[in-house]
């Protein structure tokens, strides 16, 4: 069977990385594969640590960039290492609070890619506590210049409604209407709940069951990703102008643009961390919203640009 290989993208979170790595190493039944940990200019001693902690593992590689690269490039220097060393059918893009449980993962993206030749793949992603499925994002969502425009003004006013609601002390309010809630856990630690959920024909519907049939031609999240071999026949990688957010709707705008198979399937999946905030998190819900909004605005100018030079 081909080559497999995880792009794990690292930022100044090794632990997180090395479970990340772990679960793969400790689970998967399939042999051919290697584990790409790219540190992205983390500047505290992660490449160190993690270069350390994996010194014995043949098949866990470790490299760095001097700077921060964002999502997009920084992912980009693990997909080409990738490609240039092992020359792999299938790489796995994948963030660094992913965990891998399923011991056949690899076996089901080869046999999906068998069954129904497909460019980029997404799975079953669920958050800690199993109950929100993250994937498919989106249903039928129709990218134009129209849409864009709309949506780079809204995350734009939602940045500044934010420094409003953190300037004038309304967080608590917020973080309850932007769907923050507290709750207990078996041991009586107060944490928090984030709400997800998923785009129908452009209807926000709830995250909170399992889709069971393979889909094509939808939104898939970003946080871990399947690009077979063809898909390199046509792109190189992530869009590469954006720094943080929205790579995964310009990477879908470009493929369906390129006539490209993107492929939701329930046979493979993988646990998503960050689905649940810690009630630290909760505590700077403003400053966390104004940094996503800010930066999704930048990335959708960015998207409107390339969708005014491609009608061009």
């Amino acid at each position: 069977m081909g080559h497999i290989c995880f792009v794990i993208l690292n930022y100044r979170v090794d632990q997180e990385s090395i479970c990340c790595a772990e679960s793969i190493l400790q689970t998967q039944t399939y042999e051919n594969y290697d584990i790409v940990i790219v540190d992205n200019g983390s500047a505290n001693g992660s490449k160190e640590r993690l270069e350390e902690y994996f010194s014995g593992r043949k098949n866990v590689h470790v490299i760095a960039s001097e700077e921060n690269l964002g999502f997009a490039c920084g992912n980009n220097l693990g997909i080409d290492y990738a490609r240039e060393n092992f020359d792999s059918d299938f790489i796995v893009v994948s963030n660094s609070d992913i965990v891998f449980e399923q011991p056949d993962y690899c076996e089901e993206l080869v046999k999906i890619y068998k069954r129904r030749r497909y460019d980029i793949l997404g799975g079953d992603i669920v958050d800690i506590t199993q109950t929100l499925h993250f994937n498919p994002v989106a249903r039928n969502r129709d990218y134009n210049i129209s849409y864009m425009r709309k949506q780079a003004a809204v995350s734009s006013a939602k940045a500044v409604m934010f420094r409003l609601i953190k300037f004038f002390h309304l967080k608590k309010a917020a973080a309850k209407h932007y769907g923050i809630a507290q709750y207990q856990n078996s041991g009586g630690q107060t944490t928090g709940a984030k709400s997800a959920t998923r785009e129908v024909n452009g209807v926000s519907v709830s995250a909170d069951s399992r889709i069971e049939h393979e889909m094509q031609g939808v939104l898939l999240h970003g946080c871990c990703l399947v690009f077979s071999r063809d898909f390199f026949r046509h792109l190189h990688g992530f869009y590469d102008k954006t720094f943080l957010y929205a790579e995964e709707e310009i990477l879908y705008y470009q493929a369906m643009e390129l006539g490209m198979t993107v492929l939701y399937s329930p046979h493979i999946g993988c646990i998503h961390k960050e689905a649940v905030s810690t009630n630290s998190i909760q505590k700077e819900f403003c400053d966390s919203r104004i940094f996503y909004f800010s930066n999704v605005a930048k990335s959708y100018r960015i998207f409107l640009r390339l969708m005014k030079e491609a009608k061009n």
